[in-house]
């Protein structure tokens, strides 16, 4: 299971200094728009860039802006559309900027020791970044079977599972207008579908925004796509026949309750078998539980939702021997 910690070895920023990170590339009348919701929520912010909120603050009350504006105010300097383009543009913006980190190729010794381990073990890994370095890594290219969505083939055995989405995966709205040799259709249901962009870069347009299926850092997350219920209900199940899992730079933030649920689920039905119709299965036992984090705070989250004791290696993940890996 890898988090921020993994991805900020290759040049993407945490979450706790995004906003501050993507502020100066933002378009001038952009930065004005979000500048007066900003002030609105935060009356006393000195408008420096260094004592902006965090993103997952601003995004949260960017959100229940639009949601309660139509009952409290409805003549006012913005609307919900205004709201929601305002968030668009924010997300497209940073969107735009993890591209380009990705043509920056950095830490290439660590991704090459980080995939010759999952191939040695035929690993499953849950991602929660948005970035796409172990996907470029491990499959050329991409399918649906990759990412632990086919319903019709057995998946592989190394299986890449993104529940927060992923910057090359596009619903129809936009996916649907790339070049059909350009793009892997992932899923379809009850009107649902979501389009892999096979060349690792963004799409290209003068005439369309091209926005990925993307969870924001918020408070309030919206799992209501069902492809990212299905990679949801794959965690689960991958979770809860585990031998041995690795969280490897994850932090599991104390506001991130859908993870904390999922994992909670997995570990639950180690012990006590995946459920099968109303009995379970046999249980697994167990899983020895690793965790790669300096951060104290973080290992200490992680174990109490295990539920048992867990080994911590303080350590980033560029200073850690995959090797060592058991």
């Amino acid at each position: 299971m890898v988090g921020a910690g993994f991805s900020t070895e290759f040049g993407y920023p945490m979450a706790g200094n995004l906003l501050q990170q993507i502020w100066p590339r933002l378009p001038s009348h952009e930065k004005e728009t979000l500048e007066a919701i900003i002030c609105f929520h935060h009356p006393r912010w000195d408008r420096r860039p260094a004592t902006l909120p965090d993103i997952e603050e601003l995004l949260t009350e960017l959100d229940v802006n639009a949601d309660f504006l139509p009952t409290i105010r409805l003549q006012g300097p913005f609307n919900p559309d205004s709201l929601r383009d305002a968030r668009e543009n924010l997300l497209l913006a940073i969107a735009r900027w993890f591209h380009e980190i990705h043509e920056q190729r950095r830490a290439r010794k660590l991704l090459r020791a980080a995939v010759d381990h999952i191939r040695s073990k035929n690993a499953a890994i849950i991602s929660f970044n948005w970035d796409y370095e172990l996907d470029r890594a491990l499959f050329k290219p991409p399918t649906a079977s990759s990412y632990g969505l086919s319903r019709s083939k057995p998946t592989p055995s190394i299986v890449l599972l993104k529940p927060h989405g992923s910057l090359n995966w596009y619903p129809a709205t936009s996916g649907g207008h790339i070049k059909q040799d350009l793009r892997e259709k992932l899923w379809t249901t009850e009107g649902h579908e979501v389009y892999c962009f096979l060349p690792w870069r963004e799409p290209l347009s003068t005439r369309r925004k091209y926005l990925p299926l993307l969870v924001p850092p918020t408070h309030l997350k919206d799992f209501r796509e069902p492809m990212l219920r299905h990679i949801w209900l794959r965690c689960v199940d991958i979770l809860s026949t585990a031998r041995t899992v690795y969280f490897l730079g994850y932090s599991l933030p104390a506001a991130d309750w859908h993870s904390r649920y999922i994992l909670r689920c997995g570990f639950h039905n180690q012990r006590e078998g995946l459920p099968h119709g109303k009995a379970r299965h046999s249980p697994t036992g167990g899983a020895s539980v690793i965790i790669v984090n300096p951060d104290s705070a973080a290992f200490r989250r992680i174990e109490s939702v295990v539920g048992r004791e867990c080994c911590w290696i303080p350590s980033r993940i560029s200073e850690w021997d995959f090797s060592s890996c058991a």
